[in-house]
């Protein structure tokens, strides 16, 4: 095949990887609103239903909104618990038992079992990321809704990772809707501010090191590879928190809330 041929392969498969990873997820991630700001956060399973997003996320103490087709349902987190070493920019809190048992969405947590070790995905693999850009948000409430969660297929952009932080690609001129983007979404989808994606989880789709073979992968084959932090603006990407630093702090977490808390709180 041509080089134009291979590339209409490879956004179209592209595109079903995006939609396939889009509903997977889309059970786990809530909109972080508060203060007149957003951010993502995600619900984990780790001995009890918390909520982990980045430190800068926690800090206008958000009420978490999980959107679905049955509407909006908020959930009131308890105190967020951060890490004292702001450079690792991640927070948590956990779910009281009585608002996630009264919750009647589509909502669940992650299990932690599908947070890789370590980042280690193969060259050009795809990675994936949901969340709430700030621009697709219009009314939250228990009521109703007027909001647009996004998902992205990206890649890691060559040579720029260090121990803490790997790059992801992000140029939204280059950027095609999925094939799986309803009409409604279509016409109202904006895609040139990242901001709001802080705190979302980065997957590791595994699609390229699986043999980007569309009829035998699923998205269950993917593993947490990162957390978003934040666009760069100086290397036009998007910085993610490696695996492996995040793994080992959600690992320090294993606690009761009552412990955990005992984390200085947010100011």
């Amino acid at each position: 095949m041509t080089e134009e041929e291979l590339r209409v392969v490879w956004d179209a498969m592209s595109s079903v990887v995006a939609d396939r990873m889009k509903v997977y997820t889309r059970s786990f991630v809530a909109i972080l609103a508060g203060d007149s700001k957003v951010g993502t956060g995600t619900f984990i399973k780790q001995e009890e239903v918390r909520l982990l997003t980045c430190e800068h996320v926690a800090r206008f103490y958000p009420v978490a909104y999980h959107v679905d087709d049955r509407g909006t349902t908020n959930i009131q987190p308890l105190i967020w618990c951060v890490e004292p070493d702001e450079s690792k920019d991640v927070a948590m809190a956990s779910i009281p038992a009585v608002e996630w048992e009264s919750s009647i969405t589509t909502v669940r947590p992650l299990p932690i079992a599908k947070f890789a070790p370590s980042h280690r995905p193969v060259e050009n693999e795809l990675l994936f990321f949901r969340g709430i850009a700030g621009e697709n948000v219009g009314y939250i409430g228990n009521f109703g809704s007027d909001v647009i969660l996004t998902g992205y297929c990206s890649q890691e952009k060559r040579g720029t990772s260090d121990k803490d932080i790997f790059e992801i690609l992000w140029s939204p001129k280059n950027s095609t809707i999925s094939r799986g983007t309803s009409e409604t979404a279509r016409e109202r989808l904006k895609h040139d501010d990242p901001a709001g994606f802080s705190g979302s989880l980065v997957w590791n789709t595994r699609f390229v090191e699986l043999g980007c073979n569309i009829s035998r992968w699923s998205p269950d084959d993917a593993v947490v590879t990162g957390l978003l932090r934040r666009y760069d603006d100086d290397t036009d990407t998007l910085l993610a928190w490696r695996a492996e630093h995040m793994h080992a702090w959600l690992q320090s977490q294993r606690c009761t809330n009552q412990d955990l808390c005992n984390t200085p709180p947010l100011p």
